[in-house]
């Protein structure tokens, strides 16, 4: 079973973020989801080229940007992983100033 295809953008205000959703609207192999003010998660059935080069056109068109594209999860796996790994840094850089 296909899991779908995931293709997250970003855009510089929220006039063109809701200009590329409305764009988007009038395709029926894609459904949106806004994340925040400036955030949008596009989400295919299955992987499909032609559909994936439409939002980015879309994207490209409304001055916004693709910030990730792949299943859907796995940005929001790849984020949290960069934090832990951040955090740890941080907490040894602690450990490290409290013993001097």
């Amino acid at each position: 079973m296909a899991r779908g295809w995931e293709i997250r953008g970003l855009f510089g205000n929220e006039y063109a973020m809701e200009q590329a959703v409305e764009e988007l609207k009038k395709q029926d192999r894609v459904e949106c989801a806004v994340i925040d003010r400036r955030n949008i998660s596009v989400r295919l059935p299955k992987r499909d080229r032609n559909a994936e080069e439409i939002v980015k056109r879309t994207f490209e068109m409304h001055h916004g940007f693709t910030e990730h594209e792949g299943p859907p999860g796995e940005y929001d796996r790849q984020k949290r992983e960069e934090r832990e790994k951040k955090a740890k840094k941080e907490e040894e850089k602690r450990r490290r100033a409290s013993k001097k």
